[in-house]
């Protein structure tokens, strides 16, 4: 067999011979030969060109060979006879002295036809392809083994590279004696490219697991039992798997731990289409239940398809088979390190760590910082203004912390991870250090922790506290018995040719787009408050002209939707008032400080609140209103 030159790894890399290329296509190098190979012809236009031509050369000398070659009379039954009992005595010596005769062998025939060069590597190829046929047919074994280092290599060239993480789905089927199949749950597996952990989360219809496997953490029977039965003649599978440290997570490994204890040394492999079957029978009666392990295998990449376990119960099979459904990559964000690395997990002093790694463990070296002890910075700005772009400032829990080693931290917590995708696009843009911690709820199970925010220290009289956002309004009730204004708002939309309940939906309409734009209102003066308080003179002192130029078109953008919603919802509810009654109520000129302004949306929140949702009586209905429409003006104006 020709192997791939040591010179390979040199700076000067030279050609592979056409004899290599063939025996690089036909998997026929040791595995180090064979990764060298790759390697050259991944990189090398030259040896890519010629392999595609060996292939063309190879299969018109085939086709030429098929019109060149005698009647089948003209061959010697005798002479065929023989050449088949001599491949077969090849076949049967040591692996050594097969080779060697092949070699000695396909020495002659190159000998004799030295002169046609296509003809050489036709030849040359179909002798690689006999001592792979004989190979399998008297070692099934061998073939076994083959599949497994090949699969193995496979996992190896998709280990997640520095900086990621990859993510195995795999769903649990049970396929009883008739072939009815019923699912029986998933399994996601998390690997992380800078520490040996992996995350694991199992789900069925009647239960849930999630847990992080570190060095020798023993998770296999709690996972397994999330999506296998538990009871009975299964209870001993579960125990086998766990004494093995069986984890379905389709490396290599954990194959082998699988089928070490089967008490059986038989194992075959066949091809079937574009698959690979496996076969690991287990001793009869083996205590586990286990007959067969059976592993198909991609014969295009080696990839791992399914895992099949079947055990034998009253002469009839059963089999639990996990199939891998999906496997990608992405980038190795905080929150998955979270996930992946619960905080207070400690590793090895000789472990390497990466790059990334470091700059993560300094940030949680850092300390946050207040509002009062730190001050503004032009990356600060940037932060707020792409924070703004997605409204994140409009009562989600996020907030942008200076840090005590000057970098910034964005961290909180969102709803979904498509929300979290879209700050993180805003983000990009700002320069300088920043780190973004933005979690989802289930995220935080895990023990991750979210610092205070850095106003938490506020006067309690002070209206502008973090505890403003938590008022809130709820969506109007809209029955007639209960809601204040209902009938007036029914009254006003009310028309001779509509059906009532046409003018009912008008009704709810209506008073949800004023609940609606009441709670916008607070939101928008509570982040006026916020952004005040998070870029004070005192913060600011430092900042060049445009960095608060900068702030001051945050803030302005802010005062423009309160007025504009404020302005919409007094002309909505003026329709439904009495009029002289509203225009008779006066109050003090219009304020436009923060403060001001906060105290005027959590009175409007308030009133929306009490005009919109159950009342036990209504006497104060109009009264109520006409401040409202008073208050609405002036933060209107």
């Amino acid at each position: 067999m020709p192997s791939v030159p040591k010179k390979l790894k040199s700076p000067f890399v030279p050609h592979l011979t056409d004899l290599q290329l063939v025996a690089y296509q036909d998997g026929e190098m040791r595995r180090a030969e064979l990764e060298a190979a790759r390697t050259h012809v991944e990189s090398c236009w030259i040896c890519r060109s010629r392999l595609g031509a060996v292939q063309d050369e190879i299969d018109r000398f085939l086709e030429v060979r098929k019109s060149l070659l005698p009647e089948p009379p003209s061959f010697s039954e005798t002479r065929v006879e023989q050449f088949r009992q001599r491949l077969l005595r090849h076949a049967q010596e040591g692996e050594g002295s097969r080779v060697s005769a092949a070699g000695r062998a396909l020495e002659r025939f190159l000998a004799a036809v030295g002169e046609h060069r296509k003809a050489m590597i036709a030849s040359a190829l179909a002798a690689c392809l006999l001592v792979a046929m004989f190979t399998d047919v008297l070692n099934t074994r061998v073939s076994a083994d083959t599949v497994l280092a090949r699969t193995e290599n496979y996992e190896t060239h998709h280990h997640p590279a520095q900086g990621q993480v990859s993510k195995v789905s795999i769903r649990v089927d049970k396929i009883d004696p008739h072939g009815s199949t019923s699912r029986l749950g998933t399994i996601v597996v998390v690997r992380d490219s800078e520490t040996p952990a992996t995350y694991w989360q199992a789900q069925s219809p009647l239960g849930s697991f999630e847990n992080t496997a570190v060095h020798d953490t023993r998770i296999t029977a709690s996972l397994l039992r999330t999506v296998l039965p538990a009871d009975g003649e299964d209870a001993a599978l579960i125990e086998y798997l766990d004494q093995q440290r069986w984890l379905p997570d389709f490396s290599v490994e954990a194959f082998r731990r699988l089928v070490g204890s089967r008490g059986s040394t038989e194992a075959s492999a066949k091809r079937s289409g574009d698959v690979f079957e496996v076969d690991y029978p287990f001793a009869p009666g083996h205590a586990s239940g286990i007959s067969e392990a059976r592993l198909l295998v991609s014969a295009r990449d080696y990839a791992p398809i399914s895992l099949s376990l079947v055990r034998s119960a009253e002469n009839a099979a059963q089999e639990y088979r996990f199939t891998r459904t999906s496997l990608t990559t992405e980038p190795r964000s905080l929150e998955l390190a979270h996930l992946i690395v619960p905080p207070g997990t400690s590793f090895s002093a000789t472990q390497p760590v990466s790059e990334p790694g470091r700059v993560a463990a300094q940030l949680h070296r850092a300390v946050p910082l207040t509002y009062a002890n730190s001050h503004a910075s032009m990356e600060e700005v940037e932060a707020a203004e792409a924070l703004h772009r997605v409204d994140s400032c409009l009562g989600e829990e996020i907030y942008l912390l200076p840090m005590s080693d000057g970098s910034l931290l964005v961290q909180g917590l969102v709803d979904s991870g498509s929300r979290r995708d879209a700050i993180r696009q805003s983000l990009r843009t700002v320069s300088g250090p920043l780190q973004i911690e933005i979690f989802v709820p289930r995220e935080l199970k895990n023990g991750s922790e979210l610092y205070a925010p850095p106003d938490r220290v506020v006067a309690s009289g002070d209206p502008g506290g973090s505890a403003a956002v938590s008022s809130s309004t709820t969506l109007a009730d809209l029955s007639s018995a209960s809601m204040p204004l209902h009938d007036r708002i029914y009254k006003h939309l009310a028309k001779a040719d509509v059906p009532a309940d046409v003018t009912e939906k008008e009704v709810a309409i209506f008073s949800n787009e004023i609940v609606t734009h009441a709670r916008q209102t607070f939101l928008h003066a509570w982040a006026l408050k916020k952004l005040d308080r998070e870029f004070s003179a005192e913060r600011v002192a430092g900042l060049p002209a445009p960095a608060l130029k900068r702030v001051e078109r945050i803030r302005q953008d802010h005062q423009r939707w309160i007025a504009n919603l404020a302005a919409r919802q007094a002309e909505m509810l003026s329709a439904i008032a009495d009029i002289p009654a509203a225009a008779n109520m006066t109050d003090a000129k219009p304020g436009t400080d923060s403060d001001t302004l906060l105290r005027l949306a959590r009175e409007q929140n308030d009133l929306v609140r009490s005009l919109f949702t159950t009342s036990q009586g209504h006497p104060e209905a109009s009264e109520s209103l006409s401040r409202l429409i008073v208050v609405l003006r002036r933060m209107g104006s």
